[in-house]
């Protein structure tokens, strides 16, 4: 069986997914950009079965943002982190796998709100590290 291992920047909180997850999903939402300060969240839809905590469990902070939003972050580094308000799944921050996955994003989510800069410039350039320049 496959095991993934996921964490927080600061490696306070750690978790562990047993099986096959599916693929990502971004979601592109106002309010995935504000909380990620990004294009969005990424996550992994995984059933609550297949996840577990192997550490710092109770060491995040969850925010309502709304009836339907919530986000957790962890205390110290504040990494978002799996969402737990679903009584059937878990919602992975897909950044925070530590082991790779092996599958890409699948599907995009509210993609008409989806930030105008949210796209490559027709001369984007691409490193594979960081650059200086």
């Amino acid at each position: 069986m496959t095991v993934r291992t996921g964490s927080c920047l600061c490696g306070a909180r750690a978790y562990e997914i047993d099986g096959e997850i599916g693929a990502v999903w971004v979601c592109h939402c106002s309010l995935c950009r504000k909380a990620s300060g990004s294009v969005g969240a990424a996550i992994l839809i995984v059933p609550r079965a297949q996840f577990r905590w192997l550490k710092g469990e109770d060491h995040g902070v969850t925010f309502a943002l709304r009836e339907t939003y919530t986000i957790t972050r962890c205390r110290t580094c504040g990494t978002p982190l799996p969402a737990e308000t679903d009584a059937a799944n878990i919602y992975v921050t897909a950044g925070t796998l530590d082991t790779p996955l092996g599958k890409g994003i699948r599907t995009h989510l509210f993609c008409a709100s989806r930030a105008d800069w949210d796209r490559d410039e027709p001369d984007a350039r691409h490193f594979d590290e960081r650059s200086t320049g």
